[in-house]
């Protein structure tokens, strides 16, 4: 989304000015079969009703209204980022005819789009974005074998952590959707692990988790899903035959609660005066 009138780079007032342009349509009340997800300046609606008809009807509708909001403060939508998904429940139906526009413009149909670094397609199978995780973990693992020769073949403990501090962290992104797929996790955790231990490409995959000590990458994703919605979204879940209820954990407090003049002198961390010692030079 882009602005008729702008301002400096690296503005330190900007983003909250664009919070305030945003929260106004945040607060729409919007119809009921519609949620609105911001980020940034990128806006997705969920539009939800009985026919497709409806479905359409409501979706023309919303973007009408966004339409209004955008022309008020001069902002201009990307029509070529923009496309629309639809959702099939029943792959055998009828597939979704054209018909949503912005204005006067039409909105193209996608089978894919991507949000926030995720690839929704219409199935809600994550096919998609699966596929690109397994891409891009060969990408990842060819340049690892790339500057081991050109290292002179970096020492087990580097590669042990460069498989830690980077292949991991991209592999379990968006861990709710991975870790699920135990089969395609361990397809790919394997070929690092190889390349990690230096064992024969005959060893069972088990086994090389065992040498290393390193956890089953769906087990982890697990992990780290009930983590986050237990620690971060407040709510209960179960895992492995145990209960987490989020009210046994302390919560983080929020930032903006409590303006920093009122924070209670108790409360600061202080540190003694600090002192400097010179020595001459003889």
């Amino acid at each position: 989304m882009e602005s008729a009138t702008r301002m400096s780079q690296g503005s330190c007032t900007g983003p909250d000015f664009w919070n305030m342009v945003a929260d106004e349509v945040l607060r729409q009340d919007w119809p009921q079969g519609v949620h609105l997800q911001v980020f940034a300046d990128d806006f997705i609606f969920l539009v939800n009703d009985g026919t497709k008809q409806e479905v359409k009807t409501l979706a023309n509708k919303v973007l009408q209204t966004f339409k209004t909001w955008t022309d008020k403060h001069k902002l201009e939508i990307s029509l070529d980022k923009t496309n629309y998904l639809h959702i099939k429940k029943n792959r055998s139906g009828p597939m979704w005819y054209s018909g949503i526009k912005s204005g006067q413009n039409s909105i193209k149909r996608a089978s894919v789009i991507k949000y926030l670094g995720v690839l929704i397609d219409d199935g809600l199978n994550f096919a998609a974005h699966l596929s690109a995780i397994k891409n891009k973990s060969l990408i990842l693992h060819q340049g690892l074998k790339n500057v081991s020769g050109i290292s002179w073949e970096l020492s087990r403990n580097i590669r042990r952590q460069l498989y830690l501090t980077v292949v991991e962290k991209v592999i379990l992104y968006a861990h709710n959707i991975t870790a699920r797929q135990q089969k395609h996790l361990s397809s790919i955790q394997r070929k690092f692990l190889l390349n990690t231990t230096g064992a024969y490409s005959t060893t069972p995959t088990a086994a090389l988790q065992s040498l290393e000590g390193l956890m089953p990458l769906h087990i982890k994703a697990k992990m780290q899903s009930t983590l986050v919605r237990v620690g971060r979204l407040g709510r209960n879940c179960d895992y492995e035959g145990f209960h987490f209820d989020h009210e046994n954990y302390e919560q983080p407090s929020s930032p903006s609660t409590i303006h920093p003049a009122l924070f209670s002198l108790e409360d600061r961390i202080s540190h003694g005066g600090a002192r400097s010692f010179q020595q001459n030079a003889k």
